[in-house]
């Protein structure tokens, strides 16, 4: 009997034994289910990641080509805009050069104006590419110019040479009491700024040649340049009656090179420009897309006590 005791103790002991050793086993195998759980959620956080990341690169991908396109566009367009005036320039000086040719005096004048308004337009586009060049900058301008709302406009309209297009009807509206507002800002840029919304406005109130050559019917373009003031801010908002910009085009019309409509001339640069400038005068530029008639423009500027 004491035999069988003993044979007994000495099986629950081997049992024992077996079963701490099954348990040890069971926390390594425990242990390495819960590593195995945590490698998978790292690898699963891992494809996301690369996915993620794939979505990123094939968006930058899809920017970095519309940015090419826009760029090779833009050569095509910068290309044209510079030739065109060239020939003409190139044209009026073999009339001006021709021996034994004789000119009235209108002819004259036409030709004067021609070679006046050519070299204005190569002029405005050089200019145009070197405002591009600081379009990005976040830099503030300094604003030390202390002028009449009214001068801004005004220098504006002449610099644009909106009033003279013979295409439309030009007017300026200044709110009551806005004639005798002053601010503080940069006179040069500010009137850099709102010129280039005018010359915008003038550009896409004529009709495409496209359309004329067609015998569609031209309607007169109208431009309006309100000014007005609104808790502290001087707006100048320019309101045509041109092909307009649809809502959803309302931010991409301010990228560079952008052009919504290749049947009228430009180089999709003017915009950005504007908006750039304003920004860094401590305003902005943005389009009212509640208007339909065409295209309104406003144009934000501080107004400092």
């Amino acid at each position: 009997m004491a035999d069988d005791i003993k044979q007994l103790r000495l099986e629950l002991e081997l049992l024992r034994e077996d079963y701490k050793a099954l348990e040890h086993n069971f926390d390594i195998m425990s242990e390495g289910y819960q590593e195995s759980l945590q490698l998978y959620d790292k690898l699963e956080d891992t494809y996301h990641e690369l996915e993620e990341t794939n979505k990123q690169l094939e968006v930058a991908r899809q920017r970095a080509e519309e940015a090419s396109r826009m760029k090779t566009n833009f050569i095509h367009q910068i290309s044209h805009e510079i030739r065109t005036p060239l020939n003409i320039l190139n044209g009026f000086t073999q009339i001006l050069t021709t021996p034994g040719m004789e000119l009235d005096a209108a002819t004259q004048q036409e030709v004067t104006k021609g070679i006046d308004d050519n070299t204005n337009r190569i002029t405005s586009l050089i200019n145009k590419m070197l405002e591009l060049a600081d379009a990005n900058s976040t830099t503030e301008l300094e604003r030390n110019d202390c002028v009449l709302a009214v001068q801004i406009a005004a220098q504006a309209a002449d610099e644009s040479r909106i009033t003279v297009a013979p295409h439309l009807t030009f007017d300026l509206d200044i709110a009551e009491g806005t004639d005798l507002t002053m601010l503080r800002t940069d006179l040069q840029q500010a009137t850099r700024a709102l010129s280039l919304l005018l010359d915008n406005a003038r550009k896409f109130t004529q009709p495409a040649e496209a359309a004329v050559n067609a015998g569609a019917e031209v309607k007169q373009g109208r431009v309006v340049l309100h000014v007005a003031l609104r808790d502290q801010l001087l707006l100048f908002t320019v309101e045509d009656n041109g092909i307009g910009v649809p809502a959803s085009e309302a931010e991409h019309i301010f990228d560079e090179f952008v052009q919504l409509d290749n049947y009228y001339d430009g180089t999709g640069i003017g915009l950005t420009v504007a908006r750039s400038i304003a920004r860094r005068l401590g305003g902005d530029i943005e389009l009212d897309t509640s208007y339909t008639d065409g295209a309104r423009f406003v144009m934000s500027l501080p107004v400092e006590k």
